[in-house]
């Protein structure tokens, strides 16, 4: 939320399900084995998804801000 980004479906780019950010979760923790190489792989990565993202098939995106203009 403090940089603006925002966890899709990496085919549709809508909101996760609760089941597919449960997938995600527990990826965190395959991500870990082998002094956290699947969290190194989002640097090697062209679509820049670890392997908890490809585990649940999501990708993190940033959110377009918001600008309000000020009326004088």
């Amino acid at each position: 939320m403090v940089v603006g980004a925002k966890v899709v479906d990496a085919q549709t780019g809508a909101t996760i399900s609760t089941g597919r950010a449960i997938a995600r979760y527990l990826g965190y923790f395959v991500s870990l084995i082998g002094l956290c190489v699947g969290y190194l792989w989002v640097g090697f990565d062209p679509k820049k998804q670890g392997w908890h993202d490809h585990i649940a098939g999501t990708v993190v995106v940033r959110k377009r801000p918001t600008v309000v203009f000020e009326q004088a």
